[in-house]
């Protein structure tokens, strides 16, 4: 096809660049979409909470939110699509805290750490052993002391916001972690590094 001046040069290279920012537009969402179901099945499978159908809700409501600013992305959609899916991501995951501060009052939380518990039992054995816990979860020392047949030193650590515990063995220098807030920090920096949020220069 001939062109004979710049206004059809014009229309001919914007509709171009139009149908492929929509082409790339989509293929990102579908990678949004993709990346969020992975990561959330992660985090619902070791805390052995319920709540797919909530989360699926609230990422349905932020699906909508951005998908107006999504749509209106066209040349040099990349910076402004990133600075969206940045904070997106971390709507997401500040949604996720709130659900975990919640599932720290269930049931199925006491059995997460009863079970975390006893697993440590004969680990502790006779060793003087310290157990860090967040100021923020009023159940776990009694879950604790019923669930451990040693006597620890329970104490608290207001790095510790959500819940969990660390376990500290002074005598052979020994310290787990088996907070929640350390399992959804690796959970957020696993999803960073794979989700392609920043350009790389």
């Amino acid at each position: 096809m001939a062109y004979y001046n710049e206004d059809q040069l014009y229309r001919y290279f914007n509709r171009s660049i139009h149908h492929d920012s929509i082409k790339k537009i989509d293929a990102l969402r579908k990678e949004i979409d993709y990346l969020y179901a992975k990561e959330m099945k992660k985090i619902r499978d070791d805390l052995l909470m319920k709540k797919k159908l909530e989360l699926n809700k609230g990422l349905r409501e932020l699906q909508i939110d951005y998908q107006d600013r999504i749509n209106q992305i066209g040349v040099g959609y990349d910076e402004k699509l990133i600075k969206s899916r940045t904070k997106m991501a971390n709507t997401v995951f500040n949604h996720v805290f709130e659900r975990l501060v919640d599932f720290i009052e269930t049931k199925a939380y006491e059995t997460y750490i009863t079970e975390k518990i006893k697993a440590l039992d004969e680990y502790v054995g006779d060793k003087k052993t310290v157990i860090m816990i967040s100021p923020y979860d009023h159940k776990i020392e009694s879950i604790i002391k019923k669930a451990l047949k040693q006597d620890v030193k329970i104490d608290v650590d207001p790095s510790i916001k959500i819940g969990g515990f660390i376990v500290i063995i002074p005598s052979h220098q020994i310290e787990l972690d088996v907070t929640i807030d350390t399992k959804l920090d690796e959970q957020k920096e696993w999803f960073y590094k794979h989700s392609k949020l920043f350009i790389r220069t």
